[in-house]
């Protein structure tokens, strides 16, 4: 990552002002919808041949009707004893309230058909972690995207939905994107919005979202004078940085940004746009 210069301080002062401090993020469960056109075929057997692709190990429930999965690979310590992560399944019924998508298909940019394809579905099952929260969130993140690639291949969705980060993205580039040589393993669970700022100098805002759900910063930043898709990417890369580092950023930071002076500050603070939580803005010049 050669954008950034993590570790610039200010100078100091001889007499150091105080700064607010911000309560960090807390984990969250991680919840993801998968949409269907018709009713999908839910096959347990067919769920654990793609999960035993992809983990050494894979428990099921006993019982029949029951899709959770327990994954040893990936303990949490509890005062009783070790217990697995899992992952479960849920089958919801009644019609689908497309009208909890207003804001998500607004900032569904990369993909143009999101609209239609999620319009068409008549079917939703949500997968969701449980006894996880206690993991490191590298490794949290690592088995449930395996999960949800194993769920996506047996059952074939039209579209996907991540609620932490209110993201909704094509089936085809998720598996493509992260089963890919590099392994995009944020692309889902991690969402770069664009809002237009109608107050002050105006100008546009950006920002992450999903980060938080794993107890991390996201990062905000206001600009007018750049292209958007250059902050996208400033945005992303700093993103993918910080899930390997960890919350290292505080604020009166510099990060090396893009432009004719691209040492730009930093800013620890509540955000702009919900939902809310604790992040990173960065302040270009």
């Amino acid at each position: 990552m050669g954008l950034f210069d993590l570790f610039k301080k200010k100078n100091t002062t001889s007499e150091p002002q105080s700064q607010p401090t911000f309560s960090p993020n807390e984990p969250q469960m991680q919840f993801v919808s998968l949409f269907y056109e018709n009713q999908p075929s839910v096959s347990k057997e067919d769920i654990l041949a793609e999960l035993n692709k992809r983990f050494s190990t894979v428990k099921s429930s006993e019982n029949e009707k029951s899709l959770s999965f327990y994954f040893p690979e990936y303990t949490v310590n509890f005062e009783e004893g070790e217990v697995p992560a899992q992952g479960n399944i849920m089958i919801s019924e009644g019609a689908i309230n497309f009208e909890r998508f207003t804001s998500t298909l607004r900032q569904a940019w990369d993909w143009e058909e999101a609209e239609e394809s999620l319009k068409k579905s008549t079917v939703e099952i949500n997968l969701f972690d449980f006894m996880s929260r206690g993991l490191n969130y590298q490794k949290r993140l690592e088995y449930f995207q395996k999960f949800v690639l194993s769920v996506v291949n047996a059952t074939q969705p039209t579209a996907i939905y991540f609620r932490n980060s209110d993201k909704l993205i094509n089936p085809g580039a998720f598996l493509d994107l992260c089963e890919g040589e590099q392994g995009a393993f944020l692309y889902g669970s991690m969402n770069v919005r664009m809002y237009n700022v109608s107050d002050g100098d105006g100008g546009f805002l950006m920002d992450t979202v999903g980060l938080h759900a794993f107890g991390l910063p996201d990062f905000e930043c206001r600009f007018k004078n750049y292209q958007p898709n250059d902050i996208a990417q400033v945005l992303h890369n700093i993103a993918y940085y910080t899930f390997d580092a960890g919350d290292i950023f505080r604020s009166n930071s510099t990060v090396q940004g893009i432009g004719e002076n691209p040492v730009w500050k930093t800013n620890r603070k509540e955000a702009k746009v919900k939902p809310e939580r604790m992040l990173i803005e960065l302040i270009p010049n």
